[in-house]
């Protein structure tokens, strides 16, 4: 019985000895808090990963955001701020689930671009048709997605087209152009991960 109390002792001070830290998002989604996590050591913070919705970023709960999962990756801490940048976006499975039906055919795609501003996404577009359409069809479609993919996001920086993607703007406009194809019944951007950014990016963040 002494040895499991000195055993539960060492457990307690072991958490009195660690500092809870503000996790914070990217000055473009506003620098909002993301929660907090505790770390004896603010090194030990570096490189953790925190998930939120963009409902829950933004406080609207309108259209998808709900469903729009954003995964966030710490780079700094200073003070009792970590500072956060992104990792990743996703929709939830439960959001892809409900657009799947029968008899209709789901078009995808995976798109590596780089944006003028040097950063590497991989952007992996989703297509739901009202029924069941071609092969040749859904080639078509897939040739548009990657023409407006490529297109945006080597002319727009990181921010803007992340945003672009994000909220729906690049959804929107490859729905308005591939529906002369087949008829669609639902365009999103299912995932969105950060594969490399630029070497002065990196260095930015470590001198900060």
């Amino acid at each position: 019985m002494a040895r499991r109390r000195r055993r539960a002792a060492r457990v307690k001070d072991k958490w009195t000895l660690k500092k809870w830290y503000t996790l914070l998002a990217p000055e473009y989604f506003g620098m909002n808090e993301l929660g907090e996590t505790p770390a004896d050591d603010p090194n030990k913070v570096i490189n953790r990963t925190v998930e939120t919705t963009l409902s829950d970023l933004t406080g609207d709960y309108s259209n998808q955001n709900p469903y729009k999962k954003l995964i966030f990756k710490v780079y700094r801490v200073a003070g009792e701020n970590a500072y956060t940048k992104f990792h990743r976006f996703e929709l939830t499975r439960e959001y892809l689930n409900s657009l799947t039906r029968r008899r209709t055919s789901k078009v995808e795609d995976v798109i590596d671009v780089t944006t003028n501003d040097g950063f590497t996404l991989r952007v992996k577009p989703v297509a739901f048709t009202i029924k069941r359409c071609k092969s040749s069809q859904k080639r078509a479609i897939r040739s548009i997605m990657r023409d407006i993919v490529s297109s945006r996001g080597s002319n727009q920086n990181f921010v803007q087209f992340l945003q672009e993607c994000v909220l729906g703007k690049v959804p929107s406009e490859i729905y308005k152009n591939a529906k002369k194809v087949y008829p669609l019944r639902r365009v999103e951007i299912r995932k969105i991960e950060l594969i490399s950014e630029p070497k002065i990016s990196k260095a930015l963040v470590e001198a900060s």
